[in-house]
């Protein structure tokens, strides 16, 4: 009964985080939080005021499918068609590749005036802008000197007729527009990008510097920089999109770009029509020759042995032989084409231009195969080497198919070659046969058959070959691109990007309440100090009968100089629930420690003895700290006879009591240090001096040794009737928890804590919560401006009510 009566002097335990702690330690470090956000968004502020704006601007563009042109290697991609839920995924997968090549970019970039570029310094040389082709004069670099290494060139306009010069710490230099400067490592002139309007009045500013760009970095730059994304998983239509400073120059280069990559799709699907007239004019060059000399042979015959027409006999074998040599003929371009390609991949690594079998007539099913795997899989190397460096897995297995495929297009090459020329001895015997029959003629007729064959033989072939360049003349002038701009980029349509105001303030705002904030929970997580009741009452396993504020000035008895403060208010709620916890008749000693010194157990001492007194009970206040003593200075009395001389029977009670000059307090002084304290109080002269002062005094208070540094306090467990442990706020370390739960359960009674030093700020004050047990309790909040007699009324009414 007796223990829970005790317990109901703490608040009950609550769960969760204390958010009202939290907000106090907000606003007690207010002007953390101020500093750090005026200074993050200063920050953010020069950001934005500062920074060079990025823009965005994007293009469309609709990849379309390979056509398959008559002889062309787009024919090739006709077989994936087979797969036709992978093929439109495959197509523009490898068009997004290509067109975030490097090649396609430094093809871009070398048609456009990109090789130089232009920046504004602004005033105070603090912020700078990019300029394109609205800087307000160009540089015409030398091209008979090569410009190398050349570092950043200022240049300060002085009027419309000169200019500044500064190249590093060493060359400055006044010029004139349009006078060549040169040395050895650069050359170059300067003139106005248009000297009618030129005003350098109403120019932002008149100092600039330029730089040579090189183009390698710089097509390396804006491949990196492109974005390409599909506008539907099914569809074909791609946005190109790319930022930059100046909103012109980057929808120039998509726009450049696109134009590349178009032009490029059609030129690449030209090159198989290209290669087929370059054979067939090879062939051509040496037929032509051939069919002049002919004619002029057979016409000449003619002309002297005045023949016009052969016999019966004479035309049915001319016809026979022009059968057979046609014949021979077509074997005779096979065998080149043949030879033609054997050397071609033995000799060629890139087989993007080969020239198709069907274009000279060959239909043979494996070798188009052949020829055709040999071009799709040379594509595939060519689009992974587009965004692919050096040696990969994927790489070595497409290296791999290809050489097999080379190999296997060899293999078949070579026994075409020998069956054709089976068939070219097999024509070449058919025909000596004929020309048996043909010497049996008479001599004219027969030389006229020979001129007209060979004649006839020449003018089939020359029509063979014209007939097939026609055709590829014509595939060439009907190709078109597979692509096209949908959108062109505009500058008008650029994007602001950056910097991004509003986020840039907000995020100065979230660093500057968080950076403090931060740094308030880690100092609160790693401090071990006590600094709420809160995680007492959640630890301690005793109660808490009182709370101390912080003494800002003033003497060691703020109790009696100031009866009307908060900080007498306190003691008096103090000495209103020890009232409550001393519950028997004869219950008087209360011992007062803590766990180290330095925590305020004897400014509690003299204060709780004092606000007895001044209730009108007759309070003696014993000072049994007798190795480290305090009380005789705040009384200013004298320390030569004490409690130390009473134990040792030098002195008795009578001489080592004191009277104060505080109505009903007496002070028994410590006296002398003595080598033996722990001895001393665990004494029968210590016991009998404790029931002798019970006998004469309504309310004994006793000093006593910090607990956790000697084991004085211990002995006397059994002459006391409540035990109060001292806790300093934001000085006592949160161990003492531990000790103190430790010393309740060595059966001390009646212990309790007070926690001392609590700084309160604010309107309100102090907060009372007295519990009489039996689920009565009433809160009181002290108020620092309501009247004391009221307070202390309440109080007398509690005392009545109890």
């Amino acid at each position: 009964m007796e223990q829970q009566e005790n317990s109901s002097l703490q608040l009950p335990e609550e769960e969760g985080i204390d958010i009202k702690k939290y907000i106090y330690l907000i606003l007690t470090h207010w002007w953390w939080f101020a500093i750090t956000i005026f200074v993050s968004m200063t920050v953010a502020y020069l950001v934005n005021r500062y920074s060079q704006e990025v823009y965005s601007a994007s293009c469309t563009v609709i990849v379309g499918e390979p056509n398959a042109g008559s002889g062309s290697v787009e024919s090739l991609l006709d077989e994936l068609s087979r797969i036709k839920g992978n093929r439109r995924k495959a197509v523009v997968e490898n068009e997004i590749t290509i067109l975030k090549s490097y090649k396609l970019a430094r093809m871009a970039i070398e048609e456009l005036d990109f090789g130089i570029s232009y920046t504004a310094v602004g005033r105070r040389n603090i912020a700078e802008s990019q300029l394109y082709k609205n800087s307000p004069f160009i540089v015409i670099p030398d091209s008979a000197t090569r410009q190398s290494g050349m570092p950043k060139v200022f240049v300060t306009l002085l009027s419309d007729k000169e200019y500044r010069l500064e190249i590093g710490d060493n060359i400055k230099e006044t010029l004139k527009f349009g006078e060549l400067y040169k040395t050895d490592a650069v050359s170059f002139s300067i003139v106005l990008r248009d000297p009618q309007t030129f005003n350098i009045g109403k120019l932002y500013s008149n100092k600039y510097y330029f730089s040579i760009n090189n183009l390698n970095a710089q097509a390396l730059e804006y491949s990196r920089g492109l974005k390409v994304e599909v506008n539907d998983e099914k569809g074909s239509i791609l946005t190109l999109s790319i930022t930059g400073y100046v909103k012109q120059q980057i929808t120039d280069y998509l726009n450049k770009l696109s134009e590349v990559y178009i032009r490029s799709n059609l030129e690449e699907k030209n090159i198989s029509s290209d290669n087929t007239i370059l054979f067939i004019d090879q062939q051509l060059s040496g037929i032509i020759d051939s069919l002049e000399t002919t004619g002029l042979q057979l016409q000449n015959f003619r002309s002297a042995n005045r023949v016009i027409d052969l016999s019966k006999e004479g035309s049915f074998l001319l016809t026979q032989l022009q059968s057979l040599q046609s014949e021979k003929v077509a074997l005779d371009l096979n065998e080149k084409y043949y030879g033609y390609l054997l050397d071609y991949i033995r000799n060629k690594t890139d087989y993007s231009d080969i020239v198709a079998p069907s274009v000279v007539g060959i239909h043979d099913e494996l070798l188009n195969s052949l020829v055709q795997s040999l071009n799709q899989l040379n594509l595939q190397k060519r689009t992974l080497g587009l965004s692919v460096i050096g040696t990969t897995p994927q790489v070595t297995q497409i290296n791999s198919q290809i050489d097999n495929t080379r190999n296997a297009l060899q293999e078949n090459l070579q026994n075409l070659v020998q069956n054709n020329s089976i068939a070219q001895k097999g024509i070449d015997e058919r025909l000596v046969k004929i020309n048996k029959e043909v010497q049996k003629l008479p001599a004219t007729e027969r030389q006229l058959i020979n001129i007209q064959r060979k004649f006839s033989i020449n003018d089939q072939i020359y029509t063979f070959l014209l007939q097939k360049r026609a055709e590829a003349g014509i595939t060439k002038a009907s190709n078109r691109s597979d692509h096209k701009q949908l959108d062109i980029a505009r500058p008008e349509n650029a994007v602001f990007v950056k910097p991004k105001v509003s986020m840039n303030y907000m995020l100065a705002l979230a660093l500057g309440g968080g950076l403090p904030l931060l740094l308030l929970l880690l100092v609160e997580f790693f401090n071990t100090k006590i600094t709420d009741r809160r995680y007492l009452e959640t630890h301690l396993h005793v109660p808490i009968v009182g709370n101390i504020g912080h003494k800002d000035e003033g003497g060691d008895l703020p109790v009696n100089e100031k009866p009307g403060s908060s900080m007498a208010e306190s003691f008096r709620a103090l000495r209103t629930n020890l009232q409550y916890i001393l519950k028997a008749p004869d219950a008087k000693v209360i011992a007062i420690s803590s766990a180290v010194s330095g925590e305020g157990k004897t400014f509690c001492s003299v204060n709780l003895a004092t606000i007895f007194a001044m209730a009108g009970r007759k309070t003696l206040l014993v000072n049994l700290d007798l190795r480290r003593p305090k009380i005789h200075r705040v009384f200013n009395l004298h320390n030569d006879k004490g409690m130390s001389t009473y134990l040792i029977g030098r002195d008795t009670f009578e001489t080592v009591v004191h009277e104060t000059n505080i109505s009903n307090l007496f002070v028994a002084t410590s006296g002398p240090i003595p080598p033996n304290p722990a001895e001393l109080i665990d004494s029968q002269q210590m016991i009998r001096f404790i029931e002798k002062a019970k006998s004469e005094y309504d309310f004994i208070i006793i000093d006593t040794p910090p607990v956790a540094i000697v084991s004085d306090t211990m002995t006397l467990k059994d002459q006391l009737d409540a035990f109060i442990f001292v806790i300093r706020h934001n000085y006592s370390d949160r161990q003492v928890i531990d000790l103190i739960n430790h010393v309740s359960r060595t059966k001390m009674k009646n212990p309790g804590v007070v926690i001392n030093d609590i700084e309160v700020k604010g309107y309100y004050g102090y907060s009372y919560r007295y519990e009489y047990g039996y689920g009565y309790s009433y809160s009181y909040r002290h108020d620092y401006y309501s009247d004391t007699k009221e307070k202390r009324s309440f109080l007398e009414k509690l005392l009545k009510m109890r």
